[in-house]
């Protein structure tokens, strides 16, 4: 029943192949072996999705959606969030240009102290174990690597939109904000990665992209916890997370427009719904396969958008297989990297 239920959301249906047509063959032959038919982009997504064990829980879609227009309405009237750190999509820009200057890269990152020191400090981390420390902004520059530089410079510019801002905040879902920042910065790896190969793409556009798809998420949260504190009785973590999942996309797009981003950023964050860029696909493609990962409720609405954005940017099952395993990987990697930032 799960099966049939999914490739009906999906907008397609398994058709059993009928019969081979009959070939002559000499009575002496030997039947040819029937070679295995490849797996579609919808069973692939299908067999992901039962190897993580399908959703946490079965609830119905209405458990969650009066929640999450609740949530939709009082967000847009939320005072808009702090524009992103100009210093960072500088650095985006500058770090575009295959010769760059070190001594203008150098000039640039060391204008905010708070990113400075981040990557100073990461440069000295377990993570890339300097044979000697790195006690200079200009050392841990040279030993990350520009493409280096940019992901974690961007990730800590962007990180405080994804922080709990209080104990009590964090008191009241600890389990879904636990993790939020990194889960966050694996989209941007995955999708700043994935576009090195998408043909129209950019990775620095793709990695930022990717960094602010799920920043409705934090958002939505602390309206929640609003509520809660209201009176509002507090519902399981499993309505919260398919209500984040649901609200995720239209929240983080008001947000972003608020964020004063140069127009290319902007385009990679808010898909357009006729033309959306490579960059804002790739986005949505890997913010989709975390919430897949996460197992929220909502689990088949994400596989659905995953196989749109697949197919928009014509990748593969196999290719979708691999991003699973490697976004996972990211993660970690995420959660190793900002541990101690």
């Amino acid at each position: 029943m799960i099966a049939e239920f999914f490739a009906t959301l999906l907008g397609r249906r398994r058709r059993s192949p009928g019969p081979p047509p009959a070939q002559a063959r000499p009575p002496s032959a030997q039947p040819a072996t029937p070679a295995t038919a490849p797996p579609t982009l919808v069973e692939m997504l299908h067999s992901l999705v039962e190897d993580l064990g399908g959703p946490q829980l079965e609830i119905e879609r209405d458990a969650w959606l009066t929640l999450a227009d609740r949530v939709t309405r009082l967000a847009a009237a939320m005072p808009p969030p702090p524009s992103f750190p100009r210093i960072a999509t500088q650095l985006l820009v500058l770090a575009r240009d295959p010769d760059v200057d070190l001594n203008e890269l150098v000039g640039l990152v060391q204008r905010d102290a708070a990113i400075a020191s981040t990557l100073v400090r990461m440069a000295n981390s377990p993570a890339f174990a300097p044979a000697v420390p790195i006690a200079t902004l200009r050392g841990a520059i040279h030993s990350l690597g520009i493409a280096r530089v940019v992901e974690l410079a961007v990730g800590s510019a962007g990180r405080s939109y994804y922080d709990v801002a209080s104990a009590i905040e964090l008191a009241l879902f600890p389990a879904l904000w636990q993790g939020m920042f990194h889960d966050a910065m694996a989209n941007g790896f995955s999708a700043g990665r994935l576009a090195l190969d998408i043909p129209g793409s950019r990775g620095d556009s793709a990695l930022f992209a990717g960094l602010l798809a799920d920043v409705g998420r934090p958002i939505a949260l602390r309206i929640l916890g609003g509520l809660v504190r209201d009176g509002l009785e507090a519902p399981s973590d499993a309505i919260v997370l398919a209500m984040l999942d649901e609200v995720a996309a239209a929240i983080g797009g008001q947000a972003v427009r608020a964020m004063q981003l140069p127009d290319e950023l902007r385009a990679a964050c808010i898909p357009d719904p006729e033309h959306a860029t490579p960059d804002a696909l790739i986005a949505r493609l890997v913010a989709s396969i975390g919430a897949i990962q996460r197992r929220s409720p909502r689990i088949w609405d994400n596989a659905g958008d995953v196989r749109r954005c697949a197919e928009q940017l014509k990748l593969g099952p196999y290719v979708i297989r691999s991003l699973f395993a490697q976004r996972a990987q990211h993660a970690l990697e995420a959660a190793q990297l900002f541990a101690a930032a």
